[in-house]
């Protein structure tokens, strides 16, 4: 489902690759919002931890729906630079390789995982999650942490479906449309998901349909629509304490149209997040 057009979008937030999307944004994104870069996880409006915390306490919500322990192989898709693959690392003791097509965050992942003692345990590499170079039936677990939107669905999920060995679990914590995609929706989506290079935004039974033809069958649903709440308005806080650094570095215009952008996506009340956990399908003949 294509989101945008980019004959639509203002041209103040420059149209470019995901991978100089990145390198334009994270440097600012890790400094202020954190280096894990993804959503936090809160349980309750009472709830004050910090948003670095409540990022890391999203990935091991994910980590612990991986079911995985030394041995065993783990596939993360989009690892960005790192952090979630490392403290999967850490967390389950299983082998990780991270894929992502950003050269320079990769390098960075490296690092962080040399400097945490898991350089021999958690690898990464530069590829494509719809071109895998590796063998069919490696993993016993993938995760994918706000990186599925990159992807038209009918295309990643049997890429990670073959990569699969049975019973292999999938893991996605991700946008997902509430109700099926319209109009106004489009409009009110296309400048944020051309800002980040994003393709698509499906709904939950639309995830369940292209993962059932690909042998994928559901295992949890969780709606954390609430619980991610808090990220974006401490985001913006911080940011807008270090207004001057965010200025000079993107320029007041594209600061404040970047700024704009997030605002009015955040706001779509159609628009949630889910932590979905998938199983590959064991065949009779595998099952013995």
């Amino acid at each position: 489902m294509l989101m945008s057009n980019p004959t639509e979008v203002g041209s103040a937030i420059p149209s470019t690759d995901v991978e100089s999307a990145y390198e334009l944004f994270a440097p600012l994104a890790e400094k202020y919002w954190g280096p894990d870069l993804h959503n936090g996880y809160w349980y309750g409006e009472q709830d004050d931890t910090s948003l670095e915390e409540a990022s890391r306490r999203l990935t091991e919500l994910v980590a612990d729906r991986l079911r995985v322990g030394p041995g065993d192989r783990v596939l993360d898709v989009g690892c960005g630079n790192g952090r979630p693959a490392v403290s999967v690392g850490t967390g389950t003791g299983a082998q990780v390789t991270g894929v992502d097509v950003n050269r320079s965050a990769l390098a960075a992942a490296s690092e962080h995982a040399a400097a945490n003692g898991l350089g021999d345990r958690v690898a990464f590499e530069c590829a494509d999650a719809l071109d895998l170079p590796f063998r069919p039936g490696s993993f016993d677990a993938a995760l994918l942490i706000e990186s599925s939107l990159h992807f038209e669905l009918d295309e990643l999920l049997p890429s990670l479906a073959g990569m699969l060995r049975p019973a292999g679990r999938l893991v996605l914590e991700t946008p997902y449309a509430k109700v099926p995609m319209n109009e106004r929706m489009r409009q009110r989506t296309a400048e944020y998901y051309e800002m980040i290079q994003a393709v698509s935004l499906e709904t939950l039974p639309r995830h369940l349909e292209v993962a059932g033809a690909v042998e994928l069958e559901p295992v949890e649903f969780l709606d954390i629509t609430e619980n991610t709440a808090q990220t974006w308005p401490r985001a913006l806080e911080r940011l807008r304490e270090n207004w001057s650094e965010i200025e000079r570095v993107l320029g007041s215009e594209v600061a404040e149209r970047a700024v704009r952008v997030v605002d009015d996506w955040r706001a779509v009340p159609e628009i949630g997040f889910m932590v979905m956990t998938l199983r590959r399908r064991e065949r009779d003949s595998e099952a013995g």
